[in-house]
């Protein structure tokens, strides 16, 4: 018998209380959604100044939503992918 366990985000909110997380998901929205780690930078080096948000509070939302997509839309990139060369032998069987 497979087992699958899927964490969602509603079972990983009760680990946390709401005021844990929702200033820190606050304090990402309004700087612009860097990453986490950059967020996390920015509280520790106090760049933000009377800022109540911990790296504690970052964590919790780290560990609840996982990662941005916000902040992940402006750095993916998309790859070109490689020109596909046919071989003559091949295009002329196909013609044929």
């Amino acid at each position: 018998m497979l087992q699958i366990l899927i964490n969602t985000v509603d079972k990983n909110k009760y680990k946390y209380t709401v005021k844990e997380y929702s200033d820190a998901i606050c304090l990402q929205c309004i700087t612009g959604t860097p990453s986490t780690n950059n967020c996390i930078k920015y509280v520790e080096d106090n760049l933000i100044p009377n800022c109540p948000i911990t790296k504690a509070n970052l964590s919790c939302t780290e560990d609840i939503c996982k990662t941005n997509i916000d902040s992940l839309k402006g750095r993916t990139t998309i790859k070109i992918p490689d020109h596909v060369t046919i071989s003559e032998g091949l295009y002329k069987s196909l013609l044929e």
